[in-house]
């Protein structure tokens, strides 16, 4: 929703393969800068992205599902 033409060139650079859901999590440090992050597949999205959140964390890390 925030970033359409990045989800729409995205699309077009995969043949029209990707569906953007919940799931994938940004994780950063203390000083806001991003360290990894953390995809999750075998629930719902939303549940995927609930399960990416605690994994971050629990490792004392900051999750930015956005």
């Amino acid at each position: 929703e925030r970033q359409p033409y990045f989800i729409a060139a995205a699309g077009s650079a995969i043949g029209g393969s990707l569906i953007p859901v919940p799931g994938g999590v940004l994780a950063k440090d203390e000083a806001g800068t991003v360290v990894g992050c953390v995809g999750i597949s075998g629930d719902t999205s939303d549940n995927d992205e609930i399960a990416a959140i605690a994994g971050i964390e629990s490792v004392s890390l900051v999750p930015q599902p956005d």
